[in-house]
Formats: structure tokens, C-alpha cells, sequence
């Protein structure tokens, strides 16, 4: 017979996400933020992350559930639904987020879906403090909000933050807003010092790098959850009394800090913790919110095989691809696409392709528009920088190609040089996307072709059949020229 003490501690090592072990701290003075962030649409997920949800709301009793932004965009069962979102916020509504920025990509279903997302979420309170709404946007979220921790003297103070750099113009109409600089991340601390928190959280939309700007000039900020950047830090990092909390993206993980707290007067801070949690299988799935997404993922469409990966498909073979299919679609002579808008995760796996796989990896329904450009006019194309309100944000444009190659030359003035050839007026295949928002001679004036992105991969790929990775390239032999002495 296996000792009682060695079986429960066999069934520990089995179910390590349970929360039914000894509590280190009083859970009526123990504040526990579970946080997500760049869902991106991934409602197969929250099966498992409204089980965590419930483990802690039995064993705690104060529990907040926030989102630093992105829930949309990259999972076709969210994206393509009638209502483009709505089943996003209809398990958001389930889960009873309390509190969240938006993100980047929150706009793109355009400003009516986002507003109707908000307007959907009654019980939630939506935090945006470095963006100036339009008026479709008007009374949709609060540049602040204080959420009290019922019966004790503690309320908790939300900032956000949110980077709308790379937001398509064409979503952006009558909005306005500001990319925090260093004299903004001092001010936070003032801002926070005027509502009296014992408490305060940044949700922030601004990537890795700003945060950790932002920790370095507005030191004691309590906790930063963060987002945009995809970043994992398992434990998170406490730097100038700030705790920052990243957890990557699509739901492989869920943030849970813990903050403990004395009600004695004046009410502070004793400890802080933070880890990511990881949503795989060792947490079941909740059955009820697993039926709701089942009425959401049925369509059968979406699993119709297209093609055949015969291997894993770096990123860089699936750009090549894109712009492959969409220079043979337009009959175009060359063919440029930007990296980002490429939503393949690190690789495509080996194995079928189908519907559902292309709509994941061009979520963003863009159209091919063509160009008439010249060598001069590609290369200032590749060189420019995003239409960013500030002039030391954006960057070179990452872009895959094909019909030709280049090469970006690093300096303090970065050049560029390519294969293109002089005095050639080239017809260039793009994504609307790249057309619209980057500065260049033909920015906004590509020539429809009624071509969706999406469509061109589809019909390529039928035609192609398997994708595979290039052949690297061979190197140069190089003859043997030592000399026997």
C-alpha cells in the first residue's frame, strides 16, 4: 500500500496547476491579477483559462481578470464570424473580464466593431489613457479607473497604454494620440498620486522596450502588465520597485500576480509576485465554456485542404509565398510584401494546409494593389518609415519579395542595393495595407486589381500542390593553395 503522504505528493506532481495547496499569505489580505494579453482571436483557449479563472476565484477572494490588448485578429473563427468579434466577447462576458486596454490590432475590424465590442462588455471597464477617442469611440473607455477591494480600505489605480504606430490610416479617422516619451512616464507617477490608490497598474499595449523606459522613469509604479511585443518572462522582473509582467501571446499562457497587502493605516504593499502560467494540457478544459466555443469553431469551411506543407515552412518561405502568389495573380513583374503582415507563427508545420491555415496567416482581408515604380522609387519604399506621429519611432520596412533581391547596408545612414536595374518602369504587386501606410511616392495610389490576398494564396497553392523551404545556398568551393615547405 502506498503511504497516504507519498500518494498526495504523487498527485501534486500530476496536477501542478492546482491551487488546493497550503496558502503561504491570508487570502483576505492577498490581491491576485490574472492577466492575457495579444489573444489574438485564440478562443480555443479559454476553456483552459477559465479553469484557471474558477481555481482562483474559489481560493481567493479578490480576484481581478484584465487584458492588456489584441484580443482580435488571428483565428478565422473569430475574424470571419458574421459579426466580425462577437465570439470573442461573448467569452470575455463569460470569463467577467474586470478591466482592459486595447491593442493595435482592436481597430482593425474597424472603430463600429470595436465600439460594439465595448458596448458588449457592460461589466467591464475599458482603460485608454494616452489616446483621444473619435466620436464613434466617444464614452467608450476612461483614461483612469479604480476598481476598490471590498471590505478593506485598498483600491487598485488602472492606467493604459496603447502603441496605435502600425494601426492601419484607414481605421484611425478622427482619432488621436500620443506615444508616451519620457517626460509623459514621469508624469504617470503624479497621475496615479491624485486618485489615492494603495494600488497601481499599468495595462500597457507599448512593447518590451517602452516598458522597461517606462520602469526607469516612473519608478514605483506597482506592477506593469504588458503586451505587444509577444515577450515570455516566466517570472516576470522587478527593477526600481516596478514588477513587470509579459506572457507572450495566443493564450499559451495566463499571468498571475500576486500582491499582498496591510489593511493597517496607512494600507501598503508587503510583497509582490508574478508567474506565467502555462494554458497546455495539464489544466482541463471548463465543459461549459467549452460547448460555447464548439458553436464557434463547427464551420466546416474552414478545414478544406488547399495544399501540402512537405516540411516546416520557415516564416521567410511563407513571405517568399505570399508575394509569389500575388505577383502570378496581378501579372506583375516583381512583388513586395511587409513582414508583419505575414501572421505565421515561427513556421508553417508539415502537413496539410487548409482554409483555415491561409486565413490565420492574412487575417487582415487585404487587397493586391499594383504599382508603377522604379528602382528608386522600391528602394526609398524599403527604406521608408512607418507614417509614425513621432519621428523616432518606426523604422526600415521588413519586407519579403520576389522578382528580385536586395540587401540593406547598416550605417548611420542606412542604404539599400539591389538587383533591380536602372531605367525600368517595374509593375509592382503590394497588400493595400503596405500601400496606404508607408511613405513613398505611390503611397495611396495602387491600382485595385479586385485580387484578394487570400484568394491568390488559395489558387497558388492549388496550382503548386506541396510547399517546401528553398535548398540553402551552395557554397563557394575554395581550392586548397597551402604549399608544402
Amino acid at each position: 500500500m502506498i503511504p497516504p503522504r507519498i500518494l498526495l505528493a504523487g498527485l501534486a506532481c500530476l496536477c501542478p496547476f492546482t491551487l488546493a495547496q497550503k496558502l503561504k499569505s491570508d487570502p483576505h489580505k492577498t490581491l491576485i491579477i490574472i492577466s492575457t494579453s495579444d489573444m489574438h482571436g485564440n478562443l480555443e483557449k479559454f476553456p483552459k483559462l477559465a479553469t484557471l479563472v474558477k481555481q482562483y476565484r474559489a481560493k481567493y477572494p479578490h480576484v481581478l481578470l484584465v487584458d492588456s490588448g489584441d484580443y482580435f485578429m488571428g483565428n478565422p473563427y473569430v475574424d470571419d464570424w458574421e459579426k466580425r468579434g462577437e465570439p470573442l466577447t461573448v467569452l470575455m462576458n463569460k470569463l467577467k473580464y474586470d478591466i482592459v486596454t486595447i491593442g493595435n490590432h482592436d481597430l482593425d475590424y474597424g472603430q463600429e466593431a470595436l465600439r460594439d465590442h465595448i458596448k458588449g462588455m457592460p461589466g467591464t471597464k475599458f482603460v485608454v489613457t494616452n489616446v483621444n477617442p473619435s466620436p464613434t469611440l466617444e464614452n467608450c473607455f476612461s483614461p483612469y479607473a479604480s476598481i476598490p477591494i471590498k471590505g478593506t480600505p485598498i483600491s487598485i489605480g488602472f492606467i493604459g497604454l496603447v502603441d496605435l504606430q502600425t494601426t492601419d490610416v484607414r481605421r484611425m479617422s478622427g482619432i488621436s494620440w500620443k506615444l508616451p516619451d519620457e517626460e509623459d512616464y514621469k508624469g504617470i507617477t503624479d497621475r496615479f498620486r491624485l486618485h489615492h490608490n494603495t494600488i497601481n497598474v499599468i495595462l500597457s499595449h507599448l512593447g518590451y522596450d517602452h516598458d522597461l523606459k517606462m520602469m526607469k522613469y516612473s519608478p514605483n509604479i506597482d506592477v506593469i502588465l504588458g503586451g505587444h511585443t509577444h515577450v515570455m518572462l516566466p517570472h516576470g522582473h522587478l527593477r526600481t520597485g516596478t514588477l513587470l509582467s509579459h506572457t507572450g501571446h495566443r493564450l499559451s499562457h495566463a499571468g498571475v500576480t500576486e500582491i499582498t497587502f496591510s489593511t493597517e493605516k496607512p494600507a501598503s504593499i508587503l510583497s509582490k509576485s508574478t508567474k506565467a502560467v502555462s494554458l497546455d494540457e495539464r489544466i482541463p478544459s471548463d465543459p461549459e465554456v467549452e460547448k460555447i466555443v464548439q458553436q464557434f469553431t463547427g464551420n466546416p469551411f474552414f478545414n478544406q485542404q488547399v495544399g501540402v506543407a512537405g516540411e516546416d515552412i520557415t516564416h521567410v518561405t511563407v513571405g517568399t509565398f505570399f508575394c509569389k502568389a500575388i505577383q502570378q495573380a496581378s501579372h506583375s513583374d516583381i512583388a513586395i510584401y511587409n513582414c508583419g503582415g505575414v501572421r505565421a507563427r515561427s513556421h508553417l508545420c508539415k502537413g496539410p494546409i487548409k482554409i483555415k491555415d491561409i486565413y490565420e496567416m492574412e487575417p487582415f482581408r487585404e487587397k493586391v494593389v499594383t504599382c508603377s515604380m522604379s528602382k528608386a522609387d522600391i528602394e526609398q519604399l524599403i527604406l521608408s518609415k512607418f507614417m509614425s506621429p513621432s519621428d523616432d519611432e518606426g523604422g526600415i520596412l521588413e519586407v519579403y519579395c520576389s522578382g528580385f533581391s536586395y540587401q540593406i547596408m547598416d550605417g548611420v545612414t542606412p542604404s539599400i542595393t539591389s538587383t533591380l536595374k536602372n531605367g525600368v518602369i517595374y509593375t509592382v504587386a503590394m497588400g493595400d495595407y503596405l500601400c496606404n501606410n508607408f511613405k513613398f511616392p505611390q503611397k495611396g495610389n495602387g491600382k485595385p486589381t479586385g485580387i484578394s490576398v487570400r484568394s491568390a494564396l488559395i489558387e497558388y497553392l492549388k496550382q503548386i500542390k506541396e510547399l517546401f523551404n528553398p535548398p540553402p545556398p551552395k557554397l563557394p568551393i575554395i581550392k586548397d593553395t597551402t604549399f608544402a615547405l
